[in-house]
């Protein structure tokens, strides 16, 4: 069955994520439907696989491959905290066990594994969207490249799995602290989920920044392309609204001076709590511009 997208896929921009976990999605894949041999369904021919947990980053196939499901990010050996590695192996054993997979248009990636989404079959017949279920248990973070539709079903399984403290989500770890660099500095490399408080924000002719310390060479630092960031903050939105915001933004960290993130796609960066709601004594509302970050790209960063 296709992959389909109804209200629950039309939040966008960084207006906190409007989804009801508890409420089904329109965004997974089915079990598929006795329709004829030959009958377009969105699935391949790859059906019957087992699945288990693999700490490369991927779920190892009973056919000997690897599978990289879209949509999440799947912790691997390299992440530095291993609670949190352990946690989301227990969270994915428990959603795999007993059942096989159907694949969804599989693709190959860069590294030879096998992409895509994927439909979990359980013995009575019935099944589940995979990276839906996986998300919904805490087993990784939701991650799409692109303005993808399922963006806002993948947050709702993933906030379903942090309120219940599912998985990873049971340990603080799993989101790293924006206002401690040590902290974000560790996950260099790695996909990841970042919150804290914006304490100011800074530009430059290509480039927009919100900082989250006072030493922005050294501190974290969320960098949106001038070009995007329309795409990313929302239509109507001013970044020098931003300071005293709770956020929250996911993607790769990257050492850019300090450690920073660079959203590219809608709702990669979300708010938590709007402006009024203070945790850090910064101002609410605060416009203040780090400084160095009005000059030359180059001086800035």
């Amino acid at each position: 069955m296709a992959i389909a997208c109804g209200g629950l896929c039309a939040s966008s921009a960084l207006s906190p994520v409007a989804a009801d976990p508890r409420k089904p999605t329109t965004c997974g894949l089915a079990a598929p439907s006795a329709a004829p041999h030959g009958a377009a369904s969105g699935l391949d021919e790859a059906d019957g696989l087992i699945a288990v947990w693999s700490d490369e980053g991927s779920l190892l196939l009973s056919d000997g491959q690897r599978l990289v499901p879209d949509g999440i990010a799947l912790p691997s050996r390299l992440q530095p905290f291993p609670e949190l590695a352990r946690a989301a192996a227990g969270a994915a054993d428990g959603v795999l066990s007993g059942g096989t997979l159907r694949l969804a248009r599989a693709r190959a990636d860069r590294h030879g594994r096998r992409a895509g989404r994927a439909v979990l079959l359980r013995p009575d017949g019935t099944g589940e969207d995979l990276t839906l279920a996986l998300l919904a248990a805490g087993a990784g973070y939701a991650r799409w490249d692109g303005a993808d539709p399922c963006a806002a079903a993948f947050l709702a399984a993933e906030d379903e799995a942090r309120r219940a403290r599912r998985g990873l989500w049971a340990f603080s770890a799993a989101t790293a602290r924006a206002a401690d660099p040590v902290d974000v500095g560790a996950r260099v490399g790695l996909f990841s989920v970042v919150e804290g408080q914006v304490r100011a924000t800074g530009q430059t002719r290509d480039r927009l920044f919100l900082n989250f310390g006072r030493r922005w060479k050294d501190d974290f630092t969320i960098v949106l392309d001038r070009g995007e960031s329309a795409t990313i903050l929302g239509d109507g939105l001013d970044p020098a609204m931003l300071p005293g915001t709770l956020v929250r933004v996911r993607g790769v960290i990257r050492a850019d001076g300090g450690p920073a993130v660079f959203p590219r796609a809608p709702l990669e960066l979300t708010v938590v709590e709007p402006m009024g709601v203070n945790h850090s004594g910064v101002k609410s509302g605060w416009t203040g511009v780090t400084q160095g970050q009005e000059q030359t790209e180059g001086e800035a960063r």
